[in-house]
């Protein structure tokens, strides 16, 4: 049990790191940049990751909670963004003994490039290198500076549908503290408009690191979006785990509002 806490911890950390942003259903980015001189604050609500036990009874869960992002648009096709977890909680429980630890998550820099459009088809595609700063409380978050680069793409028909898909490269911190190991992380969604105010979505997600193939990690999950206005909507998603690597369930409730 000396591994798999922090692959589940891993998971909950970069799962909140995107939690943040605007995105097509919880994890996967949207492609799209916000416009030259707008400043955007949003605020999201609630992550409950549950982990399995093993066989010896070891477990690990995780909450995230008031992940915040502060977004400015440069231009047409790019702006920058800078994100941090308020709260982070994540419990240890061994043979015998609970362990809890709390505190502030780190903080992340991103910037966002709309490399590509098709106004006809609806489709787009960015790219997005970013960089996350050990400055949690606590020892909830990383102790070194991790990084990377996402891909995100999307369309968008005019029946209600859309789908899209991301691909993330990470460099992060090894569980031996001593040095650092590569994450390939993979998303995709599709979304289906039900009324102007209500759609419904199914995502899956799928992880691999460089230590191993053994070491990947997947979830399918289905989710709610109710949009009460333009500024305000309100994001439900159930998340279930492929196998023991990635939390048996994951709750997420985010609220978004923009102004």
């Amino acid at each position: 049990m000396t591994t798999l806490p922090t692959r589940f911890r891993r998971a909950l950390f970069w799962s909140a790191l995107m939690l943040p942003l605007w995105t097509h259903a919880q994890v996967t980015e949207s492609p799209n940049t916000e416009p030259p001189g707008r400043l955007l604050v949003r605020m999201d609500g609630l992550r409950l990751s549950f982990g399995r036990e093993d066989a010896a009874g070891n477990s690990y869960n995780a909450v995230g909670v008031a992940s915040t992002t502060l977004r400015a648009g440069l231009t047409q096709s790019v702006d920058l963004q800078v994100g941090i977890d308020l709260f982070l909680k994540e419990t240890i429980k061994t043979t015998g003994a609970r362990n809890s630890r709390s505190g502030l998550g780190d903080v992340s820099f991103r910037t966002k490039w709309t490399f590509w459009r098709d106004e006809k088809s609806g489709a787009a595609a960015a790219v997005m290198p970013y960089v996350k700063l050990p400055s949690s409380t606590a020892g909830v978050g990383t102790d070194a500076i991790e990084g990377g680069i996402i891909f995100p793409w999307a369309i968008k028909n005019g029946a209600g549908l859309t789908a899209g898909a991301m691909f993330q490269w990470d460099v992060v911190r090894n569980d031996a503290r001593n040095g650092y190991d590569a994450r390939w992380y993979a998303s995709g969604f599709a979304q289906r408009d039900l009324t102007k105010a209500f759609a419904v979505y199914g995502e899956t997600t799928l992880e691999a690191f460089s230590t191993g193939l053994s070491n990947w990690a997947g979830t399918v999950g289905v989710g709610v979006l109710w949009r009460l206005s333009k500024s305000l909507q309100f994001d439900y998603e159930l998340q279930r785990g492929l196998n023991d690597r990635a939390a048996a369930w994951a709750h997420i409730l985010r609220l978004n509002w923009e102004w």
